[in-house]
């Protein structure tokens, strides 16, 4: 994976491409956090110019962009803004927007993926889904912002979790699909996290059951973290990623045993980390992972630093499990509980992956305990 980082428009950019020649490449992240707050429309303004000017520098043209992801520190205030400039980008994409502030004090960061094999004219959107067909027969789809649209004040995580996959089970339906088939990622977002984690947990698990997902076939691979959608009666929503068209044999289910305990021995349902074939291309995604060891226990309780480390341990285990290199890795959303420990986190992690496509944000973890998560992308070239 090459890797960069250059500063434009007021902003920190960094970027990693997955090339399979000098010229030629399949896949590129990259990351655009402001350096100082500004009003929202102008920070909105600083982003998107800085994006402009990375795809004129890097020669990316805007039909390939498959997903962005935008942290907003206050999500009903940024809406609107960010609305805005959805309708100014020349194709369309899949769109996560989280009130997760970014931990360097500023309104809002960008996280964004680009595909080279999108074909022309091949995305398709029906109201939050959108589908991309790709030169290998793959579709890549994407659900946003999935929540609960009956919700009010009376209506609880579980209750609301359990319409969640249960609207995805249908709407997976008109692809002819299912979840236990096509989903490779979710992330759970919870405002409250620590007070409603249980509750979908409980409702996953039973959810999971039904659909003869068990720690005896798979999970799928998640984050479960604080988050808000902008709706104030939503207890949890969610985002997904799917791919139709891939065989089975070309997913695998990455567990490093001797690091991190498998999930269900403390009660929860999800991949460490899953890894899929597609087309070219090997993909990684690693769960939001934490300092956790071999029997489910939080490790280096009350110190950043230390849990840190171990977390970036595990992910190397995982990466190792799943034939993957530290070079390979694309790139990191990283959780910290307290935004003051950004400074103390910050070092350790861009020596551990120096310019990787990386944004610190403000959320809870789904265990009081952990101090730190770190979700993750990585991708190769099969050869």
């Amino acid at each position: 994976m090459e890797t960069g980082f250059i500063k434009l428009a007021g902003a920190d950019v960094k970027y990693s491409f997955l090339r399979t020649g000098e010229e030629t490449w399949q896949e590129f992240w990259y990351s655009i956090v402001p350096q100082k707050s500004k009003p929202i429309a102008d920070q909105i303004r600083e982003i998107e110019q800085a994006e402009f000017e990375l795809f004129e520098s890097q020669n990316i043209a805007p039909e390939t962009i498959a997903a962005r992801r935008i942290f907003s520190s206050d999500l009903i205030n940024h809406s609107d803004e960010i609305d805005k400039y959805k309708t100014r980008q020349k194709s369309d994409f899949f769109l996560s927007v989280t009130e997760q502030p970014p931990a360097n004090n500023v309104k809002i960061a960008l996280m964004g993926m680009c595909l080279y094999n999108i074909l022309p004219n091949g995305k398709i959107r029906n109201d939050n889904i959108i589908c991309m067909d790709t030169d290998t027969g793959i579709k890549h789809i994407f659900i946003e912002h999935l929540l609960d649209i009956e919700a009010d004040e009376y209506s609880d995580a579980e209750s609301q979790t359990t319409k969640i996959f249960n609207f995805l089970e249908e709407k997976l339906a008109e692809f002819g699909t299912t979840t236990k088939e096509s989903v490779l990622r979710t992330w759970i977002y919870a405002p409250h996290v620590d007070a409603d984690y249980p509750g979908i947990v409980k409702a996953r698990k039973v959810l999971f059951d039904v659909m003869n997902m068990t720690e005896e076939t798979h999970y799928i691979a998640s984050t479960g973290i604080q988050g808000g959608s902008g709706n104030r009666f939503a207890r949890v929503f969610m985002d997904v990623y799917a791919v139709v068209g891939i065989q089975q044999n070309n997913v695998r289910y990455i567990q490093a045993p001797e690091h991190l305990s498998p999930t269900h021995v403390y009660g929860v349902t999800f991949e460490r980390a899953t890894a899929a074939e597609l087309g070219k291309m090997d993909f990684l995604f690693i769960s939001g992972t934490a300092s956790i060891d071999n029997k489910g226990a939080v490790v280096h309780p009350g110190d950043v630093v230390k849990q840190t480390e171990r977390t970036l341990e595990n992910i190397s285990a995982l990466v190792d499990s799943a034939n993957f290199q530290k070079e390979d890795l694309s790139s990191f959303i990283v959780y910290l509980r307290d935004p003051a420990d950004y400074e103390f986190v910050k070092p350790l992690i861009e020596q551990y992956c120096p310019d990787l496509p990386i944004v610190y944000v403000k959320a809870f973890v789904c265990r009081p305990g952990w101090l730190i998560e770190i979700e993750g992308t990585a991708a190769k070239v099969i050869p």
